[in-house]
């Protein structure tokens, strides 16, 4: 989400191979009891503005349901109930036959909608693979958590707006059995329109601000004089568009995953992100903040937001860091809106409940995730998001991150901000790969000296983590718990300057190792 002018609207769909094997029922367990699930609270009336362009349509049953594709089209599977669900359904007061009324009346509103395919499983994850980790994220938090596969996506026909939709949304809003049913916006990425013009140079390392002691930066060259303080043992995983793997300053991905846009700008900024996070210690470019870290992709292009980041928990695993770069529409905010105003309103993506489930699952499993707070404009605190980031009603676990200026830790004037923003780093100067702003040569040798936006904060904070995270591996501690981090990272970090906007401190790694390590 660099700041910028120029927006590369992704309006490609899912592809539409669908895993239709049937999960057998999960045995009972007894004895544990699981904090409840937070309830979803159903829009009222349309949240999006007509003209704003939707990729998909979503729709969540509720718990206990069983509702599955089977044989090509959503069935309820009775027969697979386990006596868990059974007791979900009961607490919902749902009763068998009004679900399958309820499913047999969506189908009919689904049939209406400017469709591509039929609908099929958000989630690419096979059943019972998506029941193990439901189950090992149950055990190890105490926290019931969604059965992802009772999530549903209709994939809209390119050029849909959410006022084709919007009254047909309701209309699934108003079935009893439905837990929430939403249009997501379609995904933008942002960038400044950099030329690859300039002087050549082979080292840019002096010129990353963001490495040295705080007040300026992070001081990450002090981690790196800690054990494991360059995120040792540390796996990363982006989700966003593309990357260039090829950059000759980048490591070898561990992991690649989804599907990438053959798309420059995509490319970019995928590169721009793996350099402030991993560039290689190598004597010329830059030198990435974790660079002892492990790092690995998820591409979005052939799947929904909330099934890549599914893959990219799975793929860093617990300790590991999953990084959310990317922002959609959602609903108008009273504020105007008087800078970048071409993302105007863009918000996090965990907005949209099937990737607050995801996430939270990510983050009861051990995994740390790292949200950019978007470059919108607005209060993530205002009440038209009807509590989605007011962090007593719901908190998926993850570090939302804010963007500031590079030298006195003011609000950049376009980020989103509130209290649950949890972080902010630099939003502009940031040197990285990419663009060639600072490098005219080829492509894999393209280096940027302006890389900005909530784009180049987020990978600052995943730096940070990883360190952090490296530094407990080395000294026998192990994972860290995803929420006693972050809450360390707030606590240690240097704060912003005075402003109404809330967008939390700046770590700083020499204040929060000594914290870490006297655990």
């Amino acid at each position: 989400m660099k700041a910028s002018f120029l927006t590369n609207r992704v309006t490609r769909t899912l592809m539409m191979g669908l895993c239709l094997m049937a999960a057998p029922a999960a045995q009972a367990t007894s004895v544990k009891v699981l904090d409840p699930r937070l309830s979803t609270v159903k829009p009222t009336s349309p949240e999006l503005e007509p003209e704003t362009p939707v990729q998909r349509l979503v729709v969540k049953f509720h718990e206990g349901t069983r509702v599955r594709v089977r044989g090509g089209t959503l069935r309820v599977m009775s027969a697979e109930r386990n006596p868990a669900e059974h007791g979900r359904m009961k607490r919902r007061g749902l009763s068998e036959n009004t679900v399958r009324v309820d499913l047999t009346s969506a189908l009919r509103v689904i049939a209406q909608l400017p469709r591509m395919g039929p609908p099929g499983r958000l989630f690419r994850q096979d059943e019972l693979t998506l029941a193990e980790r439901k189950r090992l994220a149950e055990e190890r938090s105490g926290k019931e958590q969604a059965d992802l596969d009772l999530y549903f996506e209709v994939p809209l026909v390119p050029g849909t707006r959410a006022g084709d939709v919007n009254e047909l949304l309701m209309q699934l809003n108003a079935l009893e059995s439905v837990e929430i049913a939403y249009a997501e916006a379609a995904t933008e990425l942002a960038r400044f329109d950099v030329s690859a013009v300039g002087a050549m140079s082979t080292e840019y390392e002096a010129q990353q601000g963001y490495l040295d002691a705080a007040p300026a930066g992070i001081d990450a060259r002090y981690a790196w004089t800690v054990p494991g303080g360059t995120g040792t043992g540390v796996k990363i995983v982006d989700v966003e568009g593309a990357w260039n793997g090829s950059h000759e300053d980048l490591p070898r991905f561990f992991y690649v995953g989804g599907v990438q846009f053959n798309d420059a700008g995509w490319r970019n900024h995928g590169t721009a992100v793996m350099g402030v996070m991993v560039g290689q210690a190598n004597g010329y470019g830059v030198t990435g903040i974790a660079h002892g870290a492990q790092v690995g992709n998820e591409g979005i292009a052939g799947q929904s937001i909330a099934s890549a980041i599914n893959h990219a928990a799975l793929a860093a695993g617990k300790g590991g860091v999953v990084l959310l770069q990317l922002q959609a529409r959602g609903p108008r905010s009273a504020r105007d809106c008087t800078c970048n105003t071409s993302q105007c309103d863009e918000v996090p993506l965990e907005y949209w409940r099937a990737n607050f489930d995801a996430i939270a699952q990510a983050t009861a499993s051990g995994v740390h995730v790292v949200e950019a707070a978007g470059n919108g404009s607005v209060d993530l605190d205002s009440p038209v998001y009807r509590g989605a980031f007011d962090r007593s009603v719901r908190d998926s676990g993850a570090i939302f991150v804010g963007a500031a200026t590079s030298d006195t830790h003011a609000p950049m004037c376009w980020t989103n901000h509130g209290s649950r923003v949890d972080l902010h780093a630099w939003g502009e100067n940031v040197v990285t790969l990419g663009y060639g702003d600072l490098s005219g040569s080829a492509e894999d040798r393209w280096y940027t000296g302006s890389f900005s936006g909530t784009s180049s904060a987020a990978p600052i904070v995943v730096g940070a983590v990883a360190n952090l995270q490296g530094i407990a591996h080395a000294t026998g501690m192990g994972p860290l718990e995803p929420r006693a981090l972050r809450e360390l990272l707030r606590a240690t970090g240097t704060p912003q300057s005075s402003s109404s906007k809330q967008i939390g401190s700046m770590p700083d790694l020499r204040g929060a190792i000594p914290q870490l390590l006297s655990r």
